[in-house]
């Protein structure tokens, strides 16, 4: 899936990692196309833990401010998908790049994508970009 203006939703520095997240995504498929490496797999779990880190915790700096009616359920997303790549981390350091690994790496990504960054933080883009107008934020 490629990035599109249409997906910002409206904060500057999140719609740039979110950008990332997609370039992440497309670096997978070009590998996937060329011969995956073990290299390329470190390289996108080490760019998903940065994600993981940062945006995390910047996007949800901005709901607590903002005081998001729905920070509960992006909080349990966050957690959910934490855990998911902590895991896959960790399969990946024990059995090495085995198919299931990719595979599991390919499907949180687009599940990721399509339900959370398409879904709910647009939703909270929606919210976020409302409540500037009322007050400046």
């Amino acid at each position: 899936m490629q990035w599109k203006n249409e997906f910002k939703i409206g904060i500057p520095v999140i719609d740039a990692q979110h950008k990332q997240l997609f370039l992440c995504e497309s670096e997978l498929s070009e590998a996937l196309a060329k011969g995956l490496r073990p290299s390329d797999i470190d390289k996108i779990l080490t760019q998903l833990g940065f994600y993981v880190a940062r945006h995390f915790a910047m996007e949800e700096q901005y709901m607590q401010t903002s005081s998001y009616p729905d920070l509960a359920e992006q909080l349990e997303a966050h957690h959910y998908f934490t855990k998911r790549f902590t895991e896959i981390q960790r399969d990946f350091t024990q059995q090495g790049l085995s198919p299931s690994v990719v595979h599991a790496i390919q499907n949180e990504l687009s599940l990721w994508i399509k339900t959370h960054v398409l879904g709910l933080d647009q939703a909270f883009g929606a919210y976020y970009n409302k409540q500037g107008e009322k007050t400046n934020l």
